[in-house]
């Protein structure tokens, strides 16, 4: 008996297992890979109606920001990922995003926030 899940209104069943492929019939083709892979080619395929492969998906590769700011004021954590923008340091503050310079930020805090001290 084979695994079979159901996902997005598309069967995937276990196809290997030593090698935990998985696969499903999109579009009228048969498609092979990771379970996550497949997944993700029937979310495109539903969402464009454009079929990918599995492995395009899984050599995906995000880089972590390189040099990441932070400081803290006044108990709020304020950020900077970008490395030569002055301007693109945020902060979360109840649940709402802010983004700025880091003294426009520094001043909302003075005004705007009670903080601990």
């Amino acid at each position: 008996m084979k695994k079979r899940l159901y996902h997005r209104g598309y069967n995937v069943e276990l196809a290997d297992e030593k090698t935990e492929e998985y696969s499903a019939r999109i579009g009228g083709k048969r498609v092979l890979g990771s379970l996550l892979g497949v997944k993700q080619s029937i979310d495109w395929w539903c969402d464009t109606n454009i079929l990918r492969e599995p492995n395009n998906f899984d050599k995906q590769d995000f880089d972590d920001a390189k040099t990441k700011k932070q400081e803290e004021y006044k108990g709020v954590q304020i950020m900077n990922d970008a490395e030569d923008n002055d301007k693109a340091w945020y902060m979360i503050i109840k649940g709402n995003l802010l983004k700025g310079s880091l003294p426009a930020l520094k001043q909302f805090i003075d005004k705007n926030v009670v903080t601990k001290t």
